[in-house]
């Protein structure tokens, strides 16, 4: 008989007893105590997970047993005994955490109760996660050698022992490597890439092997550069079979920093002054060398009454002759018998472009804004600046926002064409010299109305000329001997035209320039037209006075014209220097009296640009052109007060009909 049973047939024993003895509800007995609770479920069986487990050698990781009833109920709060086959290759601890020891295999077993499970783990090597290349130099020297130490990282970033690395290089010929070592040897001048390679993890660096410098080559584009220019110079690295090496330092010196500076590390020249420079490139001790001129070039000249200004390099403004009460050559020693016989550098520090003089005083545009700067006198209010003041050697800003390519000097007036080729003009206009068409002065410029757009201007005293786009010409102003080009009658009193007139003949024109009451122009093709004046001044012969265009003599194509007091000089299109009219002075650059046609000048000089002295008052009678190469400038003609600036002076009835080179100007040295 079971327990169950025996206790349920006690409990009715008792209850028959209890209705025997009458029943009722007091108790005829002592009381029994309540039975015990039943024991609790035994384990009938253990689950482990993972039953298939993977460990890392040195890592850990937790197994989970669950107890089950029969009924498949999980049973909690047993007491669960772990154990290892194989503790040298997985142990575990009481709470089923496990451990890789070593690589291999191991049951581990879970026990509860006498009920058991198993899992099979497996241990394996950490993989590598990443490889890293140390002592790392990566610049080598031909024929040296560089030892590579490759590190295996895990996922964990720290560090794995004992791992193997495979080395490799993707340009053998250039740096090779030992596969096992790591061990580069530089065999050839260039790059080369070296790959770690460590269970299928890699690493690269790239290596660049230098061969020698053996020979360097300075490379210059010209070996000629202008003062105030920069020019880049480039070298060349070689090495021993004349291959080019490249990314080499290179370190520049100048043999004489005063003529030419050089920045030592972009070997970035800059010209400062006249001379012969060595300019040296240094590369691992290796040097080349390369001579530089450096030469001062002339950009413009304009010759006035008694004096003349040129441009030299960098746009630095040079003026000689006649200084004056006016300051007309930037000199602050005033006075009527102020001189320089020498150029004197303009104060100011400004940089011009082009300039223009004709009588008392000189205006320019500077280099890089197009504004400008006027000198000398202001009687007329001809220095624009909009003030009183009576004279000025310094250069005082013309009062205009207008930017200007060119600018053109009268006698006491000015005219400038902006950039975009209108004109404007200030300054005395008795005359209407000024086009306005009336005859109010101008203190600050005023437009003129021309029909187009300007392409060149000249003033002269009294008058003014343009030439449009189209090559039309108008001239205004003083017309009492047909300067104006009207082809009117002419009067020989106080005639003027006070707006712009087109010059007849139906000339086209590129340029005009305008003399003492005559002016002369160039057709598109280089022909040269005069009127007004003669006496000479037309270069075509003897010949009356006129109002409108008579060719000039010879059948020569000029590039550009200058006329003067009493004088006419050209460029030509082959750079021969022409010259016609008075020659009292020896202003036509020859020994031969007044010429009135086109004369070879200056001991047959080749110029670039040339201008001829225009005003009476003072004997407008000297010459000074550019050389052709434009190293020079040379003047020929009056000099008493120092006009042809070679530093010396003569009488002013002196002949000089050979030119002279302006003092402290030079050509090129001979070889």
């Amino acid at each position: 008989m079971t327990r169950r049973v025996r206790a349920f047939v006690a409990m009715m024993m008792a209850a028959a007893v209890a209705a025997c003895s009458g029943g009722g509800d007091e108790p005829t007995g002592p009381q029994q105590p309540p039975p015990p609770p039943p024991p609790p479920a035994a384990v009938a069986t253990v689950e482990l997970t993972p039953a298939n487990a993977t460990v890392y050698a040195g890592r850990t990781m937790t197994l989970t047993a669950t107890l089950k009833d029969v009924n498949g109920n999980t049973l909690t709060n047993r007491a669960i005994t772990w154990a290892s086959s194989a503790e040298g290759t997985v142990s575990v601890n009481a709470q089923g955490v496990i451990t890789g020891v070593a690589i291999g295999d191991a049951i581990v077993t879970a026990t509860s109760e006498g009920k058991s499970a198993q899992s099979n783990v497996s241990v394996s090597q950490v993989p590598v996660a990443r490889v890293s290349i140390e002592n790392v130099n990566t610049i080598l020297q031909l024929g040296g050698t560089a030892a590579l130490t490759g590190i295996t990282w895990d996922d964990r970033n720290e560090r794995l022992l004992g791992r193997s690395i495979t080395w490799s290089s993707n340009k053998p010929n250039v740096a090779s490597v030992d596969p096992q070592s790591g061990l580069v040897m530089a065999k050839a001048g260039g790059q080369a890439i070296i790959t770690a390679v460590s269970e299928s993890k890699t690493a690269e660096v790239t290596l660049t092997v230098n061969v020698p410098v053996h020979t360097v080559q300075v490379v210059a584009a010209v070996d000629t550069i202008e003062a105030y220019d920069v020019l880049q110079l480039g070298a060349i690295t070689r090495d021993a079979n004349t291959n080019i090496l490249t990314g080499r330092t290179i370190t520049w010196t100048s043999s004489d920093p005063a003529v030419a500076s050089i920045d030592a590390n972009t070997g970035l020249l800059t010209g400062i002054d006249r001379g012969t420079v060595t300019l040296t490139a240094t590369s691992e001790g290796k040097q080349g060398t390369a001579k530089l001129v450096v030469v001062i070039k002339y950009r413009s000249v304009t010759s006035g009454t008694m004096h003349a200004c040129d441009i030299a390099s960098g746009g630095i403004v040079w003026c000689w002759g006649l200084n004056g009460n006016e300051g007309r050559i930037g000199d602050a020693v005033l006075g009527a018998n102020s001189f320089s016989s020498v150029p004197l550098q303009l104060p100011g520090n400004l940089r011009f472009a082009q300039i223009a003089t004709f009588g008392r005083h000189t205006c320019g545009v500077t280099k890089q804004d197009g504004k400008l700067y006027c000198w000398g006198a202001n009687s007329w209010y001809q220095l624009g600046s909009g003030t009183n003041i009576s004279q000025s050697y310094t250069p005082v800003a013309v009062s205009t926002n207008q930017s200007f390519r060119k600018v053109a000097v009268g006698s006491d007036h000015s005219c400038g064409i902006t950039v975009s080729n209108k004109l404007y003009c200030w300054g005395n206009n008795d005359w209407r010299q000024l086009g306005t068409g009336n005859n109010t002065v101008a203190q600050t410029p005023v437009a003129i109305a021309v029909p187009g757009d300007v392409a060149d201007v000249e003033a002269g005293p009294g008058f003014t000329c343009a030439v449009t786009m189209f090559g039309k010409t108008y001239c205004w102003g003083a017309n009492s001997i047909g300067q104006v080009g009207d082809g009117g009658q002419i009067s020989y009193g106080n005639a003027f035209v006070a707006l712009p007139s087109e010059v007849v003949g139906g000339l086209s024109m590129k340029q005009v320039d305008a003399g003492n009451q005559f002016a002369c122009g160039l057709t598109q093709n280089g022909a040269a037209y005069c009127w007004g004046s003669n006496n000479g001044k037309f270069g075509n012969g003897p010949g009356n006075d006129s109002s409108s265009p008579k060719a000039v003599s010879g059948g020569i194509n000029f590039a550009s014209i200058s006329t003067g007091y009493g004088h006419s000089c050209g460029v030509a299109t082959n750079a021969e220097l022409w010259c016609w009219g008075s020659n009292g002075n020896g202003q036509l650059g020859v020994a031969l009296p007044n010429s009135t046609v086109p004369v070879r000048a200056a001991n047959n000089m080749l110029a670039s640009e040339v201008s001829a002295a225009g005003i009476g008052t003072g004997s407008g009678a000297h010459t000074c052109a550019i050389s052709q190469d434009r190293l020079t400038v040379q003047c020929f003609g009056r000099n008493d007060v120092g006009q042809l600036g070679n530093g010396l002076t003569t009488t002013s009835t002196a002949v000089n009909s050979s030119p002279v080179i302006v003092a402290g100007q030079k050509p090129l040295p001979k070889n």
